[in-house]
């Protein structure tokens, strides 16, 4: 059973790592803690090699038993250093290892808008994998509103036969026709193979809505010569790029 630091002993940092995520946005934060029985209440704080003190978000988890905090980048500078200084709220708290740097590598998906407008610009044939007949689904929603707008889309479900007036393929190869953009709504588990068929199918974008991420897929993609957007809604983009001017 965990306990609480003895009046003797000063809870204590011993390790700091900072981790650039691929998609040039994030930086992952895991510390080592002694003898801590919970996570502490850190305040980090990102600088750029200029010493100017770059705001960010941060948000609080675990990963392997270890506290993790997610610093979100808002406008990320490639290849830049920033250096990550931790501070704990509490005045008694000791750190072996204050601060660490990070380089920010350039990003494997679309960040920009004028790359996110070519795309919602050219494309023209959508295929949608896991789109669902029940009008209530954000899948079917974001394909009512690409269609809607000229998108021909082309469902990729296998449970069912047709859905918003097009017949449903039960994967992407069993498409008879080209494809610009796949839009996966599907858990993380199940992108690497839906992008290897795009690959096979010559696919030009990969397209994962929001909350679906797969760095390796993601790579693997843009090795193939995809573009790849991640972690966005096609439909909210369309909105704000394209729709609103």
């Amino acid at each position: 059973m965990e306990r609480n630091p003895g009046p003797t002993e000063s809870p204590r940092i011993h390790a700091l790592r900072a981790t650039p995520m691929p998609d040039g946005r994030r930086v992952v934060v895991e510390l080592e803690l002694s003898p801590f029985p919970y996570p502490p209440e850190l305040e980090l704080t990102l600088y750029n090699e200029q010493g100017e003190e770059i705001h960010s978000m941060a948000v609080m988890g675990v990963m392997e038993l270890r506290p993790t905090y997610v610093l979100h980048l808002r406008r990320p500078d490639p290849g830049a250093r920033y250096r990550v200084e931790a501070r704990l709220l509490g005045k008694d708290v000791l750190l072996d290892q204050q601060q660490v740097e990070v380089v920010i590598p350039e990003p494997i998906t679309v960040q920009d808008d004028a790359t996110l407008r070519r795309i919602l610009t050219e494309a023209r044939v959508v295929a949608v994998v896991g789109l669902s007949a029940d009008p209530t689904r954000p899948s079917h929603q974001v394909a009512s509103y690409l269609q809607s707008q000229g998108y021909r889309i082309i469902p990729v479900n296998p449970t069912i036969q047709e859905v918003l007036g097009e017949p449903s393929y039960p994967d992407l190869l069993s498409v008879p026709e080209p494809v610009d953009v796949v839009d996966i709504f599907r858990p993380a588990r199940y992108v690497p193979e839906i992008v290897e068929q795009a690959i096979a199918k010559g696919a030009k974008v990969i397209w994962m809505q929001l909350g679906v991420i797969h760095f390796e897929a993601a790579q693997r993609a843009r090795e193939a010569g995809l573009l790849v957007v991640m972690d966005r809604c096609m439909k909210i983009e369309h909105q704000r790029l394209i729709r609103s001017g």
